[in-house]
């Protein structure tokens, strides 16, 4: 058995030494599902009647990932790509975010001809309050005040989806 406790090939596990050392392993903040629930409620603010299809609440929660990504939404809104760009983006971290504001009322979602997720009054009340705090969320609102007010047909022309 080797003295400084590690387990090497040829030892028996009843004979190895377990060491456990602390690491910090910090969770980014987009994964963290408080961040993205008040970051999907400020994106859902955004849009008419406080609701945006899934696919539209992807595409902007996924650009507000990076300064690159926000820089890329952009440039296609104002028509700089090619036309077999894929306007289409998936933030992996929204779903679980999405079913804790369901479970919490902060939005609903509804099914039909297209899934769209609405604020539930509770949810315009958090939004309402990240608009008021200046500090809060300054990069996304300075982002996503650049579009003005959206809605589902306005991103789809913009974007030249059928």
């Amino acid at each position: 058995m080797s003295t400084d406790g590690d387990f090497f090939e040829g030892e028996g596990v009843e004979e190895a030494r377990v060491k456990f050392r602390r690491q910090p392993r910090p969770i980014p903040a987009d994964a963290r599902v408080g961040y993205k629930v008040a970051q999907a409620t400020l994106v859902l603010h955004t849009f008419n009647r406080n609701a945006a299809t899934l696919e539209n609440l992807h595409l902007f929660s996924w650009a507000l990932g990076t300064p690159k990504r926000r820089q890329m939404l952009l440039s296609w809104w104002s028509g700089n790509r090619y036309a077999n760009t894929v306007t289409q983006k998936l933030d992996p971290y929204l779903p679980v975010a999405l079913n804790i504001g369901v479970m919490r009322g902060v939005m609903r979602i509804t099914t039909g001809a297209k899934n769209r997720i609405h604020l539930e009054p509770s949810g315009v009340l958090m939004a309402q309050e990240i608009e008021h705090d200046h500090d809060l969320f300054a990069a996304e609102k300075n982002f996503l005040r650049q579009f003005g007010r959206l809605s589902d047909a306005s991103v789809s022309r913009q974007l030249a989806r059928s």
